[in-house]
């Protein structure tokens, strides 16, 4: 091969390495970023406790790891606004299954600049903490919500419950929902998790 032939398959070469070392440090860097995680560990369907009226309650716990995006929005004092979803179905072999119930729990986290506080509000209660970490470990667990009133579901019959943990990426401001269209660090959503529950009388007495 002439020397006039072998350099320009030398640079070619070269370029295409370092092409190659620019889209691993991109793929490397990305998910990096895409460290938000959510995942439903554990559910628990019990009766409700008075004076809450007679149903059943939910119990859940929850890996919840917020990405750089999520944690350097609320840092620059964004609220974010999650939410628990329950829902309860009855199977029917001869159509779709039944939408028995459909509930939301909201939670809504913020920081204050000025105290240097985060805050995280719940139907029930509201939290603060000098620390993200702090205030989110209100956030991997609830207990006690109140999801089935007895009158709205048959002793005996078998129903499938759906739970999941969720950011709610319409109450963000409008550029931020463009931007999380494009960008998975906003994708804050786990599965559903499903199991089956059948309601026993002798459970409410």
């Amino acid at each position: 091969m002439k020397p006039s032939q072998a350099r320009p398959l030398y640079w070619s070469r070269m370029l295409q390495a370092l092409l190659g070392l620019i889209l691993l440090g991109n793929l490397v860097l990305a998910f990096a970023q895409q460290d938000s995680v959510t995942k439903v560990t554990a559910v628990k369907l019990e009766p409700t406790r008075p004076p809450a009226e007679a149903g059943w309650s939910l119990a859940a716990e929850f890996n919840i790891q917020l990405g750089h995006k999520l944690r350097e929005a609320v840092d620059r004092g964004l609220p974010l606004q999650f939410a628990v979803d329950f829902e309860l179905t009855r199977p029917r072999w001869y159509w779709v299954d039944e939408q028995v119930i459909s509930t939301t729990y909201p939670y809504n986290l913020s920081y204050n600049a000025l105290t240097r506080t985060y805050r995280l509000i719940t139907p029930s209660s509201t939290y603060n903490a000098p620390t993200l970490e702090d205030v989110m470990q209100h956030m991997v667990k609830i207990k006690d919500w109140s999801v089935i009133p007895r009158d709205r579901i048959a002793i005996g019959e078998p129903y499938v419950a759906h739970v999941r943990f969720r950011l709610l990426l319409t109450e963000l401001p409008k550029p931020f929902q463009i931007s999380a269209l494009v960008n998975s660090e906003w994708d804050l959503s786990s599965e559903w998790l499903t199991f089956e529950f059948t309601p026993r009388r002798e459970a409410l007495k």
